[in-house]
């Protein structure tokens, strides 16, 4: 049984059924078969990566004076969850600076935290992020090569 159907039933003739059956199991095939691959697996060729999203991340890494900071913060969360303090000793970056690249960062969708008012509180990618991680290493690729 198609998601998009879940087995309703339909108070309609067996032959008009079928072809309502029909078009749902069409219309859930055209959505998990589109030309940017399957939405399942992330990334590029797999899964719809919106263009706001990756606008986001132009602007970020690649527009802004902290991009770079950003960046190393987001490879570092990618490796393992971490709290501010060990991100500053990781990378070499002052805490407050840290703290305000993730306050950005979170405020954009790209890390998230169970608890960020509460020191020493762990940074995670967000799934976002995370399903979209191919893209942001395409811009870091992009921008090294200018």
């Amino acid at each position: 049984m198609h998601p998009l159907y879940c087995g309703l039933e339909l108070p309609f003739s067996p032959l008009l059924d079928n072809i309502i059956k029909h078009l749902f199991a069409s219309l859930y095939s055209k959505i998990h078969t589109s030309k940017r691959g399957d939405p399942d697996k992330p990334g590029p060729g797999g899964g719809y990566i919106d263009p706001r999203f990756k606008r986001v991340l132009w602007y970020l890494i690649g527009s802004t004076k902290g991009g770079a900071n950003r960046a190393e913060i987001l490879k570092a969360l990618n490796e393992r969850p971490a709290n501010p303090n060990q991100l500053s000793t990781v990378l070499k970056l002052d805490y407050k600076t840290v703290l305000h690249h993730l306050k950005v960062l979170s405020e954009n969708g790209l890390v998230i935290t169970d608890d960020k008012d509460k020191y020493g509180a762990a940074y995670f990618l967000s799934p976002l992020m995370e399903n979209n991680y191919p893209s942001f290493r395409a811009i870091l690729e992009r921008i090294k090569d200018v």
